[in-house]
């Protein structure tokens, strides 16, 4: 068997060096399946044998199964390893790794004694690869998906954040701007009881964000203290507005960045841009529990402040490091405070890293969280998407910060005074900036 897969190989490479793996697959699956037409009677009958003896054997299968699946999530991690060699039309150093693995998929779909979904089956040997590997290469579960929807900018809804209590009751947590939420008179804090006149009890927020996908039209009962309230409403467009800003006295520029999202950098360059014309001296940047987000928008919005010879960060993958530059045309003079905390993460770090490397930026706060690698998107048709790490990002110094995190210039804790009333007044960290600032411009 295997000296006939060795030749048919070896005639392939001569007809072609591109050759389709996907064809060789299929010619070796052809042959073990042939194989196995002789033993089909005896595997029924062994079927019949451990259905019988369901109790004595039903361990072993699943430990049997377990085996199986664990060796297909191997051997992907290794068709990913061998990549290169494929496109190059070099598979054999993998024929034998694909034959285990078409043999060993072929048994379980032939032996195992319940309903296979093959679609599952492959979803959970892909989740299983990723698994072994770090934190942040995985499948996009709700709360992921809900953080892509926000890096969209924008999306087709009520215009509502919804949040679970620890009494299990789905409540209004966040309300966007003229939003159809905010106009129907919506609150933070009502409590949703009803969907379409159905009792959400029981339901996660996933699951009622699904049902709003799901429906055009929608009515809403809340309870409001002891009043029952009912909204019929109708979804949106919903702009996102993760950049808010404002002027302080003496002329200091305050710019809050929730996140690095598609339309993030279009807010941050007029708001920007509006504070300078009206006389700002110097700038604070709030990237206080910002988790990151898409790198282009920070290259962008960096790119605002100093010009092309700045390096904005490095990245360090298998084939070497790479310096991005900045692609502005001038350095701003002003001078500049972030604000971070130990939620702002991986963009929020390469900004307030790459200002303070690149321009004196002062950064006040807490050491922030440390995420120095970078993720890719996968979308695999019918199952799902799923990120995988591909590089290191590194500051514009060359400094990896993953598990680290970037130290402020001046460590500064809020106080409670602060998250019994959460106001700019209570705010040390806030209020210790634009001490920072005034000194600086006296």
């Amino acid at each position: 068997m295997e000296k006939e897969i060795k030749n048919s190989k070896k005639n392939a490479n001569k007809k072609n060096k591109n050759v389709n793996i996907e064809d060789v697959s299929k010619k070796i699956e052809k042959k073990i399946s042939e194989k196995k037409v002789n033993k089909k009677k005896n595997i029924e009958k062994e079927l019949i044998i451990k259905e019988t003896e369901k109790e004595k054997n039903g361990f072993f299968e699943v430990i049997l199964i377990s085996v199986i699946i664990a060796l297909i999530f191997s051997l992907i991690g290794y068709f990913i390893g061998k990549k290169t060699n494929f496109e190059n039309g070099d598979y054999s150093t993998a024929t034998k790794e694909i034959q285990k693995f078409i043999e060993e998929y072929n048994y379980v779909l032939e032996n195992y004694y319940g309903e296979i979904d093959k679609e599952e089956l492959i979803s959970g040997a892909i989740k299983g690869m990723l698994s072994s590997l770090d934190e942040y290469s995985q499948f996009v579960d709700e709360d992921s998906n809900n953080f892509s929807i926000t890096l969209e900018g924008e999306y087709e809804g009520l215009g509502v954040g919804i949040s679970l209590t620890t009494e299990n009751e789905i409540i209004i947590s966040t309300i966007y701007p003229n939003s159809p939420a905010e106009k129907a008179g919506l609150k933070i804090y009502d409590v949703i009881t009803k969907f379409n006149d159905e009792n959400v009890e029981g339901l996660t927020t996933s699951d009622l964000v699904d049902k709003i996908s799901n429906n055009e039209n929608i009515k809403l009962t809340i309870l409001r203290g002891t009043e029952e309230l009912n909204f019929e409403l109708k979804k949106e467009k919903i702009v996102i507005q993760s950049v808010h800003s404002e002027m302080e006295e003496n002329n200091i520029g305050y710019i809050k960045v929730d996140v690095f999202a598609n339309n993030t950098y279009s807010q941050f360059q007029k708001a920007l841009i509006e504070l300078e014309n009206n006389n700002m001296k110097s700038l604070i940047i709030d990237l206080r529990g910002n988790s990151g987000g898409h790198l282009l928008a920070v290259e962008n919005m960096l790119s605002l402040f100093m010009n092309d010879t700045h390096v904005i960060y490095q990245t360090e993958d298998k084939d070497g490091t790479e310096k991005i530059y900045s692609t502005g045309n001038k350095d701003k003079e002003y001078n500049i405070v972030i604000l971070q905390n130990s939620g702002s993460a991986s963009a929020s770090e390469v900004m307030a890293t790459s200002l303070r490397e690149q321009l004196g930026a002062y950064i006040i706060g807490n050491t922030s969280y440390g995420k120095g690698t970078v993720q890719n998107l996968q979308t695999i048709s019918g199952i799902g998407q799923y990120k995988v790490t591909t590089k290191k990002w590194l500051t514009s110094n060359g400094e990896w910060i993953n598990e680290v995190g970037v130290k402020p210039d001046l460590e500064v804790s809020l106080s409670e005074d602060y998250y019994k009333n959460p106001i700019l007044e209570n705010d040390d960290q806030y209020q210790t900036a634009i001490k920072y600032l005034n000194e600086k411009e006296n």
